[in-house]
């Protein structure tokens, strides 16, 4: 009995033991994790900058009137979106303010406030339902 007792023990020991010190290893360095998470924050931070700076345009306040969208309301809505759809929208704002050509086009600004307003609008209620 006490034999038994003992064999048991040991392969209890032997079977917890590696388990505790595997549970120190990781894929990911916490250094690393925490250097993608500031990245990911930066690039957030970057991207709602760009929106921000798109709605704030004189065109922005035009297109929004025209829609009878609150434009005070889909800045707010800004923070919400989830961070594909902001980087999407950030990519598609300096994409067309970098063109030189869409950059002169007044009719291809505000097409893009347009745009920005809607799909932010859109999305927004998409994450509420």
């Amino acid at each position: 009995m006490r034999f038994t007792t003992m064999a048991l023990a040991l392969a209890a020991g032997l079977l917890i033991a590696p388990g505790s010190a595997r549970a120190q290893e990781h894929l990911v360095s916490p250094e690393s994790a925490d250097a993608r998470l500031a990245e990911a924050a930066t690039q957030r931070a970057h991207d709602r900058a760009v929106l921000e700076a798109a709605l704030a345009r004189p065109a922005a306040t035009r297109v929004a009137t025209a829609l009878g969208a609150d434009l005070d309301t889909v800045r707010r809505a800004v923070p919400t979106l989830s961070d594909a759809d902001l980087r999407d929208l950030a990519r598609r704002a300096e994409a067309l303010r970098s063109d030189p050509v869409a950059g002169l086009d007044h009719d291809v600004e505000q097409l893009l406030v347009v745009f920005l307003i809607v799909a932010i609008v859109i999305l927004v209620i998409q994450a509420v339902d």
